[in-house]
């Protein structure tokens, strides 16, 4: 079964990352898990709860994600949807869920408001994004252009090959066009940079396999590269942003890094994003008789 977990509670952000999930659903033949989380403050606040309140409260959110799911069936009527409902921290039970039910992507709706959202992620977002063992869709901002035109930031670490194997089961799959975007660190020249020869390649390699791909390297200025790119996907109209959540190879689980984490932050649109575990599954897509002369696609 391939299933796209969907936590919603009932606020907008979450409703509109579920009307995302169905129409990818509906595209791919996925199924959907709809799941909204009771979440429990601490061990006290349950224990002095009433049974039949838990009881209550519990029913009362199952009848909400039944007619929630109700309502999509007249716009998607093959689409398969269940729902759960569960109690605890939201983080922890959105990816249990996920690992129980061997999701393939989670959607998320973005809830962060406010003068800090520009330096701080919802807990659940952050917390979701950082240990997911599969691609996570922070979905926000504009919906409608979402998988016409992808940005995806490279640099030079080992990480790349994953994301731009994810980035070429986005552009055989869903018809996207592939926008590879760097920017040059240090005084040298942009073709005399390593990065712009890692481009050409990651270009070459993605349009050998029928992607149709562009690429786009900054020179260095004062303006952070993150800034840049956010620039540029506003400047070709993109609809989706797909970044690494951190380094490849980094061995503690409570960080991420500060290009992603400002990615996610400030995108006008959707940001996928992957962790190094994540990236390995691609969806559950098996794609054959990939070309790959140069290596780009697959660590050897």
């Amino acid at each position: 079964m391939k299933n796209l977990l969907v936590p919603v509670d009932f606020r907008d952000p979450s409703l509109k990352a579920f009307r995302v999930a169905c129409r990818f659903a509906s595209d791919q033949n996925f199924s959907i898990v709809l799941l909204n989380v009771l979440e429990t403050p601490g061990l006290l606040a349950e224990f002095f709860a009433s049974g039949d309140d838990l009881v209550r409260i519990t029913d009362q959110a199952k009848d909400r994600m039944l007619e929630l799911a109700s309502r999509v069936k007249e716009e998607y009527p093959g689409l398969k949807i269940s729902t759960r409902v569960e109690r605890g921290k939201p983080h922890q039970e959105i990816l249990e869920v996920a690992e129980d039910i061997r999701a393939r992507m989670i959607f998320l709706g973005e809830n962060h408001q406010g003068s800090g959202a520009e330096q701080e992620l919802g807990t659940t977002v952050y917390h979701v994004t950082l240990k997911s063992p599969v691609p996570v869709l922070t979905v926000k901002g504009n919906i409608e252009k979402l998988g016409d035109k992808i940005v995806v930031p490279l640099d030079l670490t080992r990480s790349v090959r994953r994301q731009l194997f994810s980035a070429l089961v986005y552009g055989l799959n869903y018809g996207a066009e592939i926008h590879l975007v760097s920017v040059v660190i240090g005084g040298i020249s942009i073709k005399d940079s390593r990065i712009y020869q890692r481009l050409k390649a990651a270009k070459k390699s993605l349009e050998e396999n029928g992607v149709k791909c562009h690429m786009k390297l900054f020179e260095r200025s004062d303006t952070l590269p993150y800034i840049r790119v956010l620039e540029y996907t506003r400047e070709i109209g993109a609809g989706m942003i797909l970044v690494m959540t951190h380094e490849e190879g980094y061995t503690y689980d409570n960080y991420i890094g500060a290009f992603a984490h400002h990615i996610i932050n400030e995108s006008e649109v959707p940001v996928m994003s992957l962790t190094s575990s994540a990236s390995k599954k691609h969806f559950g897509v098996t794609i054959k008789g990939i070309v790959d002369p140069l290596g780009m696609l697959f660590a050897t």
